[in-house]
């Protein structure tokens, strides 16, 4: 088998494995972050009536075990409509059905909506800043790991 072909298989899945791991961090980033609510939007009381439940589990700030969850909210507007809106945060931690939550909506369109940050007190932060290290670390490693193995398949041929 020729040099290059070995060294091609061995880098092909560690480089699949970086790049998975990279897109996963930066996925996790995003389905945790507390939401920034934009200037304008009204406040108002919710209920969770109802979740959906991921099949993974994680840990809340408590350092419990929960499933990930996305908690489904009804809300009524300052004009007296109701409205039902799924949050974008999936998390162990997030409120359980029948808790009352905070959101603010946007009144121009209340079906756009997020729990206030007040009302996620039990989720555990996401990586903040260090999301970038870890992602930069998973490269370095995967990068030393294909030249490791370009050394001992090109000193094994000599």
């Amino acid at each position: 088998m020729p040099d290059w072909l070995s060294l091609l298989l061995a880098a092909v899945p560690i480089v699949l494995a970086a790049f998975f791991g990279t897109r996963q961090v930066r996925y996790s980033k995003r389905s945790r972050s507390i939401p920034q609510v934009p200037s304008g939007w009204l406040p108002a009381r919710g209920v969770v009536v109802d979740e959906q439940s991921l099949g993974r589990r994680g840990k809340a700030r408590d350092g419990s075990v929960q499933r990930v969850r996305r908690p489904v909210i009804t809300y009524r507007t300052v004009d007296g409509r109701e409205i039902t809106f799924t949050s974008r945060i999936r998390a162990a931690g997030t409120p359980r059905v029948g808790s009352l939550v905070d959101v603010y909506h946007d009144p121009d369109d209340p079906t756009l909506a997020c729990i206030a940050p007040q009302s996620l007190a039990n989720i555990t932060p996401t990586l903040g800043g260090a999301d970038r290290w870890v992602i930069a670390a998973i490269w370095v490693v995967a990068a030393l790991v294909v030249v490791i193995i370009a050394v001992v398949v090109l000193q094994a041929r000599a």
